[in-house]
C-alpha cells in the first residue's frame, strides 16, 4: 500500500523522496484496526484539549471575580494559552522528528496535565493561573495537528472516509457536551475544579497511545540527531516579544514604553534571524521546511484568508460568553448550554459542507459563500442583541453564527492546503494551524482593546446624554429611590442606592454598544474574507485538491 500515493508538485528535494519511502514502509506494518485505534486514542486528546479550549470562556467571569483582574488580565488566560499553544505547534513537527511521535505525544500530555493542575490550584491567584495556562497550552499545541496529519498518513484514498467519520463523532461529542459540563462545575463548587474534568480521559487516552503507538521515528535518520536549538529559540522568542507587545502595547501606549519598543525590536531581529537560519540548505532539519512551504502556493496566496479566519473564531468566542453572563446575567450552565448549542451549529454546518456544498463548489466558492453567511449572522447579531433577547432567539442566532462558521473554516483549509502533496502534510499542515492559530491570538487581542476603548467612549457618551435629558435622568433616579425606599428597610439609603443602579445600568449598556460593536468588527472581516478571496482565486481551477480533514 502507497501512503504518499497522489500527484506531487516538481522539483523535489532528496530529503522528500526518502521521506516517502520511510513514512510508506514504516505505515505498512501497522494493520487497518490498529491504526484506527491509533488515531482514535490521540483523538481522544484531542477532543479534551479542543473541548477544554473552547469551554474556558465560560469560565472567564467567575475567574475574573476570584483572582481579582480586570477584563485586560482576565483575557491573558486566553492569549497566554494561546502563545503555548502557538509555541508547541511551531516546533510540534520538529520534535517528533527529534523524539518519535509516541515520546513526543506522550510528554506533551504531561505539559498539558501539569497545566490543568496548576490551573485548579490556583482559584484566588491570577500569577499562578497565567504561569499555569502557559504550561498547558505548550502541552495542547501538539494534539490537533497531529490529528491531522496521522489522518492523512495512515488512511489515504477511500480509507479516509470512515476513519474521518469516527473521528469526527468522537470530536463532536466532547465539544457538545464539555461546555455545559463544566459551566455545570464552576456553578455547583468553583471554577477551578472544572479542569479536574480532564484528567480521567487524559489517563485513558495516555495508556491507549503508551499501549497502541508503536515506538520510532516517521522521520529521516539524518534528522534524529539534529536539534535546531537556534532555530526553535529564535522562533520562540520571537513568538514571545510580540505577543508582549501586542496584549500590553494599549495599555502601556504603546511606543511611548521602553519595554514595548523593546519586545518589537526583538520580535523582528528573531523573527528574522529565523527566517534565515530556518532557510539555509545547510540546516540538515529546521523547524519548518520553509522551502518547501514556499513552494506552495496555495498557503502563500490565502495566508492573510487563514489569519482572518482564526482571528473571527477567536474574538467571536471570546465575545459571546462575555455578553451571556455579563448583559444577560444566564449561568455558567446555561451559557455553557448556548455553546454547545454554537458546536452543533458547525458540527452541522462541517458535514453539509464536506458531503454536498465542497463537492459542487469547490474551496473557493465555499469562502465566499462562507464569509457572506458569517458576514450576515455578525450584522443579525447587532440588531437583535438587547440586555432582554428572548432566549430562543438568541439560541437560534447562536446556532446559525456555528452554522456560518463552517463553510469559511473548512473552505480556508481546503484551498489552502489541499493540495500538498502527503509527504509535505507534517510542514503545509503545522504552517496552516500555526498561521491560524496566530490569527486567533491577535483576534483575541483585538477584541480586549476594542472592548476597553469603546467602553470607555460610550460610557462617557451615556453619561453625557443622561446629563443633557436631565428631567428624565431625575425622574429615573426618583423612581429607583421609590422603589427602594418600600422594598429596602429603614437601613436603606434611597439616594445613593437609586445612583448606583443608574450607574450599572450605564456599564450594562457601554458593555452592550462594545460587543455589538465587535461584532460589527466581525462583519468587516467577513467582507474583508469576501473581497480577498475574490481577488487572489487562482485562474487555473482544473488542480484536484486532496480532502482536508478540519475542526477549528
Amino acid at each position: 500500500m502507497s501512503y504518499l500515493a497522489g500527484n506531487s508538485p516538481g522539483s523535489l528535494e532528496p530529503w522528500e523522496e526518502e521521506y516517502s519511502q520511510h513514512v510508506s514502509q514504516s505505515l505498512a506494518q501497522l494493520s487497518h484496526k490498529h491504526r484506527l485505534i491509533i488515531l482514535l486514542s490521540v483523538g481522544l486528546i484531542t477532543a479534551i484539549e479542543v473541548s477544554n479550549r473552547l469551554s474556558i470562556n465560560v469560565l472567564l467571569p467567575d475567574l475574573q471575580g476570584n483572582v481579582a483582574g480586570t477584563s485586560d488580565e482576565v483575557s491573558w488566560v486566553v492569549i497566554l494559552y494561546n502563545l503555548g499553544f502557538l509555541c508547541s505547534m511551531a516546533i510540534s513537527y520538529w520534535m517528533t522528528r527529534v523524539l518519535g511521535s509516541r515520546r513526543h505525544l506522550l510528554i506533551s500530555i504531561a505539559f498539558y496535565a501539569t497545566g490543568a493542575i496548576g490551573c485548579f490550584l490556583s482559584p484566588h491567584s491570577l500569577r499562578l493561573l497565567l504561569i499555569s495556562r502557559v504550561i498547558m497550552g505548550f502541552g495542547g499545541g501538539a494534539f490537533l495537528v497531529r490529528t491531522v496529519i496521522l489522518v492523512r498518513l495512515m488512511f489515504p484514498g477511500s480509507a479516509s472516509i470512515f476513519a474521518i467519520s469516527c473521528l469526527y463523532a468522537e470530536l463532536s461529542a466532547f465539544e457538545v457536551v464539555y461546555p455545559v459540563a463544566m459551566g455545570w462545575i464552576s456553578d455547583t463548587l468553583r471554577w477551578n475544579y472544572a479542569f479536574l474534568l480532564d484528567f480521567p480521559f487524559l489517563a485513558i487516552g495516555t495508556f491507549l497511545i503508551w499501549k497502541y503507538l508503536p515506538w520510532g521515528h516517521l522521520s529521516l535518520h539524518s534528522e534524529k540527531s539534529y536539534l535546531d536549538a537556534w532555530g526553535g529559540g529564535l522562533l520562540l522568542a520571537a513568538l514571545g516579544a510580540m505577543q508582549i507587545a501586542l496584549s500590553r502595547g494599549e495599555r502601556d501606549l504603546w511606543f511611548q514604553s521602553p519595554l514595548i519598543v523593546c519586545c518589537l525590536v526583538v520580535a523582528v531581529v528573531c523573527f528574522a534571524g529565523f527566517l534565515w537560519w530556518d532557510w539555509r540548505p545547510e540546516n540538515p532539519a529546521p523547524v519548518f521546511h520553509l522551502r518547501t512551504i514556499w513552494r506552495e502556493a496555495a498557503l502563500r496566496s490565502y495566508v492573510m484568508i487563514v489569519a482572518i479566519v482564526g482571528a473571527m473564531l477567536g474574538a467571536g468566542l471570546y465575545v459571546l460568553p462575555q455578553y451571556l453572563r455579563f448583559v444577560q446575567d444566564y449561568s455558567a450552565t446555561q451559557t455553557g448550554g448556548f455553546i454547545s448549542t454554537y458546536t452543533i451549529g458547525l458540527g452541522i454546518g462541517l458535514l453539509i459542507t464536506v458531503r454536498y456544498v465542497q463537492p459542487r463548489l469547490g474551496g473557493v466558492r465555499v469562502v465566499a459563500l462562507g464569509a457572506l453567511m458569517m458576514c450576515a449572522s455578525s450584522i443579525n447579531f447587532i440588531y437583535i442583541w438587547t440586555p432582554t433577547t428572548p432566549t430562543w432567539l438568541l439560541a437560534l442566532s447562536i446556532f446559525l453564527q456555528g452554522l456560518s462558521m463552517a463553510p469559511l473554516v473548512r473552505g480556508a483549509s481546503n484551498i489552502a492546503t489541499g493540495q500538498a502533496a502527503l509527504f509535505d502534510v507534517n510542514d503545509i499542515s503545522t504552517s496552516y494551524f500555526f498561521i491560524r492559530q496566530l490569527g486567533n491570538t491577535f483576534g483575541v487581542t483585538a477584541a480586549t482593546v476594542m472592548f476597553d476603548r469603546r467602553q470607555t467612549l460610550h460610557s462617557a457618551r451615556l453619561v453625557d446624554v443622561a446629563n443633557r435629558l436631565d428631567p428624565t435622568l431625575q425622574s429615573t433616579l426618583a423612581q429607583y429611590s421609590s422603589l427602594i425606599e418600600r422594598s429596602g428597610g429603614a437601613a436603606s439609603n434611597p439616594a445613593l442606592g437609586a445612583i448606583q443602579i443608574f450607574q450599572s445600568d450605564v456599564i450594562t449598556q457601554s458593555r452592550l454598544l462594545s460587543y455589538i460593536d465587535i461584532y460589527f468588527g466581525l462583519a468587516v472581516l467577513s467582507a474583508i474574507v469576501f473581497f480577498l478571496v475574490i481577488v487572489t482565486r487562482p485562474k487555473n481551477t482544473s488542480a484536484p485538491t486532496r480532502p482536508h480533514f478540519h475542526l477549528w
